[in-house]
């Protein structure tokens, strides 16, 4: 199965809108019920305390930037403990990915169809997540990409419609909540909105094509996610007030009841409840994503498509046993899943990081670098020959040298060594003599010497040994016949004179041979 990859633009929208998730439907009054009127300044301060818990996932996803959070468990602790610790992480993505599930069916059952059961519209919305975890992250990113615009749109217009009914004094007093409280607040706001981006480590930044731009996506998107969530929840503050608010189960729909312009745009909050059912669609793919993925990499399963339906079957199960009641769900949103995800989302991948660092594995480990100089030098003679030279070693450091006469002659030289001093000579005479000599040692030294003349005798040589030094030399006339000779020899010293005189032509088999 070949790896999918998407953008790094597509990459910040899915961290936009899996930070919002559902976290827009219940967290105004997880947070209004501790600092009352004061819940937007824990929003605050808890967006600002997210970026540490976001630099902690960059960095974490810097060390192992070609694995998933999973693969990464079991490179950096081991077969054992990493398998321990995976489990634990697809346990907790399993768990959630039915819970939102939860979520969607008592909605819609609480707010627009009372008399349909949850078990069918947690069905109807695990459809959609199976069938876009079998078409696979890239396309839903490219929905991602669509659904982002319409998400904007919906959130632009709901708080121009909204405005007219905000009242200052909801507000106020400013500053009068205990600080216990507005620091639990801030807690709770953290635990739903930046924990659960821990499960972007599965894409990230294996699945992205451009890293750098990545990272800036995971912070950007976060930042505008958090600014929605602020927005939001004073908005709800401002217009229901902090007592309505922390007593409604999903106050910010209560809050899109309240849109009425003119006595005309009235009854539109369905049209507001599209914004929140694609953030949650965004959030539970993710954490169905990550269980998925995570179980496969596992259980070493190259595909995981065949796990999606068995595991869509079972979320869809857990949808309906996770939470007896609301008021189950409240309780648990508010007291026990600060504590499990700080634990299994935060202080995990902190562990992993500092394991990963003492035993010094980061992102270079496993990189092949290879660097290669060459030099390539080409001298046309007076009718046109063309001389190349080629030569490579152990360090990947080439030296090239060429050269041609008036005769028309060619050369061609080859040189391999490890550590290798080569001197190279080439002359021509009128009196049709070639000379090649070659040198070879343990100290890696050659030289070579090549001579030319106007009848077109060309030599060739070469030469190896055990330090892997060979030195070649191609000279070709006018009449362009080769001559080769080759000698092998391990660490000895060999010398090789080849002359041929003007009165002396080249043997009838040298004539009649194919250009080397």
């Amino acid at each position: 199965m070949g790896k999918e990859i998407i953008s790094s633009r597509q990459f910040m929208i899915i961290t936009l809108l899996f930070s919002i998730g559902t976290a827009i439907l219940i967290l105004p009054a997880s947070v209004t019920i501790e600092a009352k009127q004061d819940a937007w300044i824990a929003a605050i301060f808890g967006v600002v305390l997210s970026l540490p818990v976001i630099k902690l996932f960059v960095a974490f996803g810097n060390t192992t930037p070609t694995l998933t959070f999973v693969e990464a468990n079991e490179k950096i602790l081991g077969r054992f403990f990493g398998k321990f610790t995976s489990i634990g992480f697809i346990l907790i993505a399993l768990l959630s990915a039915g819970e939102l599930l939860y979520f969607i069916g008592i909605f819609m059952k609480t707010e627009i169809m009372p008399e349909t059961p949850t078990t069918a519209f947690a069905f109807l919305f695990s459809i959609i997540i199976i069938y876009a975890a079998f078409l696979g992250i890239e396309v839903f990113a490219r929905s991602a990409e669509i659904l982002f615009p319409i998400f904007i749109l919906i959130f632009i217009f709901f708080v121009i419609f909204i405005s007219p009914s905000i009242k200052i004094e909801n507000l106020q007093p400013i500053m009068e909540t205990p600080k216990e409280s507005i620091f639990f607040s801030m807690i709770r706001f953290i635990s739903l909105f930046s924990f659960p981006l821990v499960m972007l480590l599965m894409i990230f930044p294996s699945a992205v094509n451009v890293q750098k731009s990545a990272q800036k996506g995971f912070y950007i998107g976060s930042m505008i996610g958090g600014i929605v969530l602020i927005t939001i929840i004073t908005l709800c503050i401002l217009v229901l007030g902090p007592a309505n608010t922390a007593s409604r189960t999903f106050p910010s729909y209560s809050l899109a009841q309240r849109i009425s312009i003119g006595n005309f745009l009235q009854r539109i909050e369905v049209i507001m409840a599209t914004m929140w059912i694609i953030s949650i669609y965004i959030r539970t793919f993710m954490y169905f994503y990550a269980a998925v993925v995570g179980i496969a990499q596992i259980c070493k399963i190259n595909n995981h498509r065949p796990l999606i339906f068995p595991l869509g079957m079972i979320i869809l199960g857990l949808s309906q046993i996770v939470h007896p009641s609301i008021i189950h769900s409240d309780i648990y949103n508010r007291d026990t899943w600060p504590i499990f995800s700080l634990v299994v989302m935060v202080l995990l991948p902190l562990v992993l990081l500092i394991v990963a660092k003492i035993r010094k594995i980061n992102g270079n480990q496993g990189n092949n670098t290879q660097s290669n100089c060459s030099t390539q030098n080409e001298n046309d003679s007076n009718n046109g020959n063309a001389t190349q030279g080629t030569g490579s070693n152990n360090n990947d450091n080439s030296s090239q040298s060429n050269s041609s006469n008036n005769g028309d002659n060619t050369t061609h030289n080859v040189s391999n060594s490890n550590n290798v001093n080569s001197t190279q000579n080439a002359s021509s005479s009128n009196a049709g003599n070639a000379t090649q000599n070659e040198n070879s040692s343990n100290n890696d030294n050659s030289t070579q010497s090549d001579s030319s003349n106007n009848v077109g005798n060309a030599t060739q040589g070469e030469s190896s040994s055990n330090n892997d030094n060979s030195t070649q030399s191609d000279n070709s006339s006018n009449n362009d016949n080769p001559s080769p000779s080759k000698s092998d020899y391990a660490s000895s010293d060999t010398t090789q004179n080849d002359s041929d005189t003007g009165n002396t032509p080249n043997s009838d088999k040298n004539k009649e041979s194919p250009e080397s």
